[in-house]
């Protein structure tokens, strides 16, 4: 039954009150009846309670749960590998989950499989609901989309490198938390997204009106400080012509430019800069520290050369590491555009029947403004990042979970001798063992030779097992899964010989039980591993950006080469299309001469002209005129002549009657009469 109440108490009992009942009996002396009653338990499950404690078993209470397929310890083990699924970003659907129990059922081969299982080969829904029960630690939730590159890219690595730099700077300068500022980014649409709202319960949906089904994007600029003061922020507007009309209801000496796109662009972050320059008013004696993202619109040499002369340091963060380390989206522009969003909807509704613009923007961002950019919120968002005060042990494990997925070394390249080879690499080759388990008890250590209890796999024994050397032992700490394994599991493992197969028709393979002692080995990593990127490809393309003190003159240097670079390619490719377009227009042109050459004469009508004819001439070709009778030769008049559209005969002008344009001589004209 899915929904089954207990009706009485029996079985619920703790064992602590069992315990306490035991010291009663056993150091107060106190007789089993009255403790029993005492502790309002029953006086034979007492008896039997201090029985087995005397002889050192196990004790169970409350009712043995037959019809269930894994016990505690099995469950816990299972809830735990789904929490480090999801601590990765590689959570399991609920019909995963499902799948995966019958797998690791059969695998261990569970005596109590129920038959739907094995006839549906995945655990059943009622299963799963008592599973969840038992294991309150767990929920079904909707997770935030992360991109790989975001969950990849913050790692230990990146990380320390940048709290190096970021100590660096502060133990050279000296700098205190008014003079630490973040400046950010980000986008507000006329489109907002809609609130909850108070509707009908149960109803299948419900509506919200927004001003247009796609949004036009503005984007604010602002920065904030370490000690929780801001500047007046920057509109950046989707309009080639800015005009200050755009902003005149905008925040407080608030500032604005525009462009084709709307985005930040390298000219509006130099405005930016001015802007900024002339609030914070650094000095050389006094500099101010900037942390920056590294968008291309920040990262250029117009806008390093302007803040190194102004004593403005930048220091970019890691890429894609803005999420955690950038104190402004930590805790700032979340609450700005949860505000925006409140406020575009009382818009709508103060405003009904009207399309919101780009221009309204500003209004609601000059209310919002101030809601969200709070000295407790601002000061809250650079300790949260580890700002300040610094702390580079701010972020835990949790937050570095999931970066296991792609954490592995970079590749070396490796010489042609054997000799030279990594060692690790031959470690991590080893190929399959087939020997039987006496064999491989002589082999091993006498450190792993005692009681699995006291021994576990770690890589001190598997030194001493294998004749590793000290300095390789870290490096197979890291490799090594985090897997519950005893000795005797692993040396199971070992003196089971590969058994080739064919997959099934499924491209998948067939799951097998395998006769185990499921209370020691117990792991749905052995079924399903937890997922790991392929190792490293050796590439000559490095990363474009990485963290930096881009003021300091080496990044400096270097980004002023890979400007003029960038610049001399530009050239480059300009002048090859020219020179491509101008050889696509010579060839044009000589095709069409080819052409014109080539093509054969078409036959056009002309007007037929009566030419005099020349002394060669016979007489019998002498043109007469079917009127008069005289002669072309004769004619000195120079009256024009008309052919005959039926026998092609000619006739003076003068000599016809009806129409010239379709002349029809005396003698056609009768032949047809006669016909008819």
């Amino acid at each position: 039954m899915r929904y089954y109440k207990r009706k009485t108490t029996r079985g619920s009992t703790s064992e602590e009150v069992y315990e306490l009942a035991a010291k009663e009996v056993l150091e107060n002396k106190k007789s089993l009846r009255e403790a029993a009653r005492c502790f309002e338990i029953c006086h034979v499950t007492l008896h039997t309670f201090i029985k087995k404690k005397k002889e050192g078993l196990p004790v169970e209470l409350g009712y043995n749960k037959n019809r269930q397929v894994f016990n505690t310890q099995q469950e816990i083990k299972l809830a735990e590998y789904l929490l480090q699924c999801a601590v990765i970003y590689f959570g399991l659907l609920p019909s995963e989950v499902k799948k995966l129990a019958y797998e690791i059922a059969v695998y261990h081969n569970i005596s109590n499989i129920p038959e739907s299982w094995t006839r549906n080969k995945s655990a059943g829904n009622d299963w799963f609901t008592a599973f969840l029960k038992r294991n309150p630690n767990l929920a079904l939730r909707s997770p935030e989309a992360t991109s790989l590159s975001r969950a990849t890219s913050f790692n230990r690595t990146n990380v320390e490198e940048f709290f190096t730099k970021y100590k660096e700077i502060l133990q050279r300068y000296n700098l205190t938390a008014s003079r630490i500022w973040n400046v950010d980014e980000t986008g507000i649409t006329t489109v907002q997204k809609p609130k909850k709202i108070v509707a009908q319960r149960g109803s299948k949906q419900v509506g919200a009106v927004t001003s247009a089904e796609r949004g036009v994007l503005v984007t604010v600029a602002a920065a904030a400080n370490a000690l929780g003061n801001h500047i007046p922020c920057m509109f950046v507007f989707p309009r080639i012509r800015y005009n200050d009309i755009f902003i005149k209801n905008g925040p407080p000496e608030a500032i604005g430019a525009g462009n084709s796109s709307g985005w930040m662009s390298e000219r509006e972050f130099l405005i930016f800069l001015d802007h900024f320059i002339k609030h914070v008013k650094p000095t050389k004696d006094d500099p101010v520290l900037l942390f920056l993202d590294n968008h291309h619109s920040h990262v250029n040499v117009a806008v390093i050369n302007k803040a190194k002369e102004n004593y403005v340091i930048l220091l970019s963060f890691p890429p894609h590491c803005s999420h955690k380390l950038q104190p402004l989206d930590v805790g700032v522009y979340g609450p700005l555009k949860n505000y925006v969003a409140r406020l575009q909807t009382n818009w709508m509704i103060n405003n009904p029947g009207k399309t919101m613009t780009i221009y309204d923007l500003p209004g609601i961002v000059r209310e919002a403004f101030p809601l969200a950019f709070t000295p407790n919120n601002i000061a809250h968002s650079f300790r949260k990042a580890g700002i300040w005060p610094c702390n580079e042990f701010v972020f835990g494990d949790d937050d570095f979970a999931p970066s296991f997925v792609t954490d592995r070394p970079m590749p070396v390249s490796q010489p042609n001798d054997n000799t030279n080879a990594a060692p690790f690499e031959s470690i991590v080759t080893i190929p399959p063992i087939q020997q039987n388990e006496e064999d491989i008890l002589g082999n091993l250590s006498p450190t792993l030779l005692q009681t699995e209890e006291e021994n576990e796999l770690t890589p001190e024994n598997l030194s001493l097992t294998l004749g590793l050397e000290a300095s390789l032992i870290p490096e197979i700490e890291r490799s090594m899964p985090n897997l519950d394994i005893s000795v005797g599991a692993v040396i199971e493992e070992m003196s089971r010989s590969p058994v080739p197969g064919t997959s099934t028709a499924e491209n998948e393979p067939a799951v097998t039980s395998r006769p185990r002692d499921s209370s020691t080995f117990f792991s749905p990593e052995a079924i399903r591993p937890l997922p790991k990127a392929a190792p490293r490809s050796k590439s000559n393309r490095g990363r474009k950006r990485k963290c930096a003190i881009l003021t300091d003159t080496p990044e400096k240097s270097a980004l002023e080469e890979e400007a003029k670079l960038k610049n001399n390619k530009k050239k480059s490719t300009a002048n090859l299309k020219v020179n491509k377009e101008k050889q696509r227009v010579k060839k044009r042109k000589v095709e069409k001469k080819e052409k014109k050459s080539s093509a054969q004469p078409k036959d056009r009508v002309k007007k037929k002209v009566l030419q005099e004819s020349s002394e060669e001439d016979d007489d019998e070709d002498e043109t007469i005129c079917l009127g008069c009778g005289s002669s072309y030769s004769e004619d000195i008049g120079g009256v024009d002549w008309v052919e005959c559209i039926c026998c092609k005969g000619w006739s003076h002008i003068t000599c016809i009657k009806g129409d010239a344009v379709a002349y029809v001589c005396t003698n056609c004209n009768s032949d047809s009469d006669y016909d008819n």
